[in-house]
């Protein structure tokens, strides 16, 4: 069994509104719906779980009365942040689930080419994520000024769905819960504790939704 979580209780701060931006509609349909749809297509997912902020409780499940997902499992009170959206997903999770997916709710141009790629790799690897190199220079700044250049051939930008073995994800993360860590995502979490992640080639599509010009450009690519 394949069971996807997606942290969807982030205040969106960075993003300059009220109402945070994965609830946002983009082209009429709100950011995290398109997201989920994503998964509710793809044929090798079983279940999906969201984290949500309690605050937002009524106005997700207003939502969702319009758009039913089959796939939908069930619907948790996030944490504060996203390893304790996650950590409280996988207590809620059936315990026959054999890979976890955890993704951004706020990637909602994920592709099923990608999905795909990410299920095929952790059936091999066991803990999977999906990254594109840099395209950029990169430098390492002090005081405003460059201190020096990095090599960017071997830097990635880390995307989501990360794709582990459940037992190795419940394992690593209940560490990390009582040893009080927060890491910023699950492979970090696992390489944090040893276990090897395989980096696969992601989309440039699948981009993050964390500024207002990034809005803009998910809604140029969906009328296109």
């Amino acid at each position: 069994m394949i069971t996807v979580i997606i942290p969807c209780a982030g205040k969106g701060e960075r993003f300059g509104k009220e109402l945070p931006k994965q609830f946002l509609p983009l082209r009429g349909i709100p950011i995290f719906l398109r997201t989920l749809l994503a998964f509710e297509k793809h044929p090798q997912c079983d279940l999906i779980i969201l984290g949500i902020n309690n605050a937002f409780k009524e106005y997700v499940y207003e939502l969702l009365k319009e758009r039913p997902f089959k796939k939908l499992y069930k619907i948790i009170e996030g944490g504060e942040t996203r390893q304790e959206t996650v950590f409280k997903a996988l207590l809620e999770a059936p315990e026959e689930t054999e890979i976890f997916l955890i993704h951004d709710a706020v990637r909602p141009l994920v592709e099923e080419e990608l999905i795909t790629k990410v299920i095929e790799g952790v059936k091999i690897e066991n803990a999977v994520i999906p990254g594109i190199l840099v395209r950029d220079a990169l430098v390492r700044e002090e005081e405003g000024y460059i201190r020096e250049p990095l090599d960017r051939t071997k830097v990635y930008q880390v995307q989501t769905p990360q794709a582990f073995r459940a037992s190795l994800l419940r394992e690593a993360i209940n560490r990390a819960t009582a040893e009080g860590l927060i890491f910023p995502d699950e492979g970090s979490l696992l390489h944090y504790y040893g276990y090897k992640v395989k980096i696969i080639g992601g989309s440039f599509l699948n981009f993050k939704i964390t500024y207002p010009e990034d809005f803009l450009l998910a809604e140029k690519l969906i009328s296109e």
